[in-house]
This record gives C-alpha cells, sequence and structure tokens, in this order.
C-alpha cells in the first residue's frame, strides 16, 4: 500500500513582499505564522428556466460561475520582525504581494499562488495579559483579483 504524501508546517511558507518599492521580488517568510488559511470561494448564479416546447415539464435550474473571491486569515505569536511591517500594511491600508510557496514541490505540482492582498482586519491580542502568555496576531486578508499559479518547471 502507498500512503500520500501530506504537509506538516514546513510544507507550505507564507511570504510577504513587504517593500515593493524599494527591492521589488524579495519576499519575507512571515515570522510568528501559526495557522494560516487560504480560502477561494467562487460564486454561482443560479436561474430557473422552463422547457421552451413542453410547459408541462419540471422546471430547470441552470447555474454558471459569476465572481471568484479569495480570502486568507492567519494566527500568529507577534513577533518584533513582522509588527513594524504589518503595522505599516494595515494602518497604510497599502495592496502587498503574497506569497504561498510549496518548497517540497515536485516537477509540474504548485510551487507558488501569488496575489495581490489587502490587510483587512489586524488584531492584536493577550496584551496585558497576567500568565505570561505570547502576544497574538490574527490577520484577515482579501485579494485583489485572482491568484496566480506557478507549476515547478526545474
Amino acid at each position: 500500500m502507498a500512503l500520500p504524501k501530506t504537509g506538516g508546517r514546513s510544507a507550505a511558507v507564507v511570504m510577504v513582499e513587504f517593500d515593493p518599492v524599494g527591492e521589488t521580488g524579495v519576499y519575507t517568510n512571515w515570522c510568528g505564522a501559526k495557522n494560516f488559511t487560504l480560502t477561494v470561494d467562487n460564486e454561482i448564479q443560479s436561474e430557473k428556466l422552463g422547457d421552451c416546447e413542453d410547459w408541462s415539464a419540471p422546471i430547470l435550474t441552470v447555474k454558471e460561475y459569476s465572481g471568484q473571491n479569495i480570502t486568507a486569515s492567519m494566527d500568529a505569536t507577534w513577533t518584533a520582525a513582522t509588527h513594524k511591517l504589518t503595522s505599516e500594511w494595515a494602518l497604510g491600508q497599502k495592496k502587498l504581494n503574497v506569497r504561498v510557496h510549496f518548497p517540497g514541490a515536485i516537477l509540474g505540482e504548485v510551487e507558488y499562488y501569488d496575489g495581490v492582498a489587502m490587510l483587512s482586519s489586524l488584531a492584536l491580542g493577550e496584551i496585558g495579559n497576567l500568565d505570561g502568555n505570547k502576544i497574538s496576531e490574527s490577520i484577515s486578508l482579501e485579494f485583489d483579483g485572482k491568484l496566480e499559479v506557478t507549476a515547478k518547471t526545474a
């Protein structure tokens, strides 16, 4: 029996191009990331249609794809390495390039998902807690347009 190849923490890395003006194409790993969820929601439009010849035939519902909405959310431990960068992203209402990298991809498999994202929500939690817990960070992203998918070529 052959078991499927599964992925853990090292199977996918979330990266952001925090300085798209300075050194373009330089992505930084999102330090402190613990749980990143990427969601693709396809809108589906439906319409009821009746048979043109046989009006007693059952009404059919036909469906077509409409828009597509891509979002992401992440839970992280707050780190000094990304605090300034994520704060500037949120408060400056910037659009930044985000990349999900699959470093173990083999030839023909998806190696990158790339897209332009807006940081719609930044929440810092556990500030001033009495239990010694680390400060937490929760992020919500909304992508502007579609994701570019790049397969591993070499």
